[in-house]
């Protein structure tokens, strides 16, 4: 069948697809490279030239000093199809991929100099857009790196991905269907379950450990229809440990930061509304400060991120400074290297794009790290807990939002963090805590002393009354009478 028969019936709706993308004057220059642009090919490379980009398709040279690796980069989607050839994004959300994989890599060897873990919307052109957008600014990120470390940037080795075909008819067809009758993919920063939190009686670094305890002790579920999520310690003036943590409808919604106290004995009073003054509060990041213990809240309505002290009643907060104009999600704040590190997502991409602020004092004034957006992968990006430091390694828990059916939190290491520099490795994804009430997943872990505060979503499978190892007639009856508000 000759090839232009082929595209015309079998590619021909995607590719007019593609030519309605063109029109943007980003993913035009993106596709074709030079054409159009005012920029003329390069006929010879300047003797003092570091590296070379290669826009367009442009072939890297096959011997002399630019065939060696370092030297010539280029971009290239995940499955190692050049931008040139097919627009990021476009076949993913057509094939409904959930997500959108783009590099900077070298040329020479094919390895990863940048990586990009893209969520897809309805809209593919809207995603090629941003996948674009992206990947502009590594190029700059990875020579500033460069000079910062006076060495090449590091790089590994790419990803093994299965090449995406172009959509044919039937799945145009079927995307244009599903345009008309759906809506955008679920939003995992909006969580919707039965969760509920617990508390591991170890430190947080066990769960580097592939072997490392588990046996969480979950708290008493909550009433019908509300969830318990996001938690995190403070130890109080009689030296017992709070929990702050979100508390909302099972369907995500609605959420006001309370505060409880676990016991021993796993009996609980009612929970105590510490701040219902948002519209939709989440995340209450806490940390202790000269002694006072203080929680970060982002109020979305206005575009603030607020550090607040609890009161001296510890039953409620005092009025605190605000440290960013706008709004961040899962907001995370934590010294390192000299410097006071402000991290969090930002829309549109809240579950993926990580930006990074540093302060030389907790109450600010912060300033963008230079290289901010430092990270796009809704693999391991959004914060999920507190960092920690083991072994004189810095770690940071990120939240795995790459399937919102599977949620887990992936342990980072960081390996550079300073004003120029950012860079992690993940070391141990947390699944959840399996067989348990509330082993279906994870997004939060918490360190606080020698325990650490954890969240799960229930499992259909075991009875919540067997959350626990024991349970016997009186604290079942007490697990019955629990919290109404909770």
């Amino acid at each position: 069948m000759p090839s232009d028969f082929h595209e015309k019936w079998t590619h021909g709706r995607f590719r007019r697809l593609e030519r309605e993308a063109e029109a943007n004057e980003l993913l035009s220059t993106m596709r074709h490279g030079l054409r159009d642009t005012g920029l003329a090919e390069l006929k010879e490379v300047p003797a003092d030239a570091d590296v070379l980009l290669l826009l367009g398709g442009a072939a890297a040279p096959a011997s002399g000093p630019w065939a060696q690796p370092g030297r010539c980069w280029c971009f290239r989607n995940g499955d190692r199809t050049g931008p040139h050839d097919v627009l990021p994004g476009m076949r993913e959300v057509v094939l409904q991929h959930s997500h959108v994989v783009m590099n900077l890599v070298d040329a020479a060897d094919g390895s990863v100099l940048r990586e990009g873990y893209v969520p897809t919307e309805t809209d593919p052109i809207a995603t090629a857009r941003r996948a674009a957008d992206l990947a502009a600014r590594w190029p700059a990120d990875a020579a500033r790196a460069w000079v910062a470390n006076g060495a090449p940037p590091a790089s590994r080795s790419a990803t093994a991905l299965r090449r995406i075909p172009l959509p044919g008819a039937v799945s145009m067809l079927r995307y244009h269907w599903r345009r008309l009758t759906g809506g955008p993919p679920r939003n995992v920063s909006s969580p919707a379950g039965a969760w509920n939190i617990g508390l591991l009686h170890q430190p947080i670094h066990v769960l580097l450990q592939e072997g490392g305890s588990r046996n969480v002790r979950w708290l008493p579920n909550p009433s019908k229809g509300k969830a318990r999520l996001e938690p995190f310690g403070y130890i109080d003036a009689d030296g017992e440990l709070n929990a702050v943590y979100r508390k909302s409808s099972e369907s995500g919604n609605g959420g006001v930061i309370a505060r409880l106290r676990p016991k021993p004995d796993n009996i609980l009073k009612r929970s105590r509304t510490m701040h219902d003054g948002f519209e939709d509060a989440r995340y209450p990041f806490t940390l202790a400060i000269n002694g006072t213990a203080h929680s970060l809240l982002c109020d979305f309505k206005r575009g603030e991120v607020l550090l607040l002290p609890v009161n001296k009643a510890n039953d409620g907060y005092d009025e605190g400074p605000v440290l960013l104009g706008h709004s961040l999600h899962a907001p995370t704040l934590f010294a390192h290297g000299g410097l006071w590190w402000l991290m969090g997502t930002r829309d549109p991409m809240p579950d993926a794009q990580l930006h990074a602020f540093h302060a030389p004092s907790p109450f600010g004034p912060f300033k963008e790290h230079a290289c901010s957006p430092v990270k796009c992968d809704a693999r391991h990006s959004r914060p999920a807990g507190t960092p920690f430091v083991h072994d004189g390694q810095l770690y940071r828990p990120a939240l795995d939002a790459a399937d919102p059916e599977q949620l887990g939190v992936w342990l980072n290491r960081v390996t550079q963090l300073d004003p120029e520099r950012f860079s992690e490795e993940p070391v141990r994804r947390v699944d959840g805590f399996p067989a348990t009430a509330y082993g279906m997943g994870v997004r939060t872990l918490s360190a606080i002393g020698e325990f650490t505060l954890v969240d799960g979503m229930r499992s259909p499978v075991l009875s919540a009354k067997r959350a626990n190892a024991k349970s016997g007639r009186k604290k079942r009856r007490h697990h019955a009478e629990d919290d109404d508000e909770a």
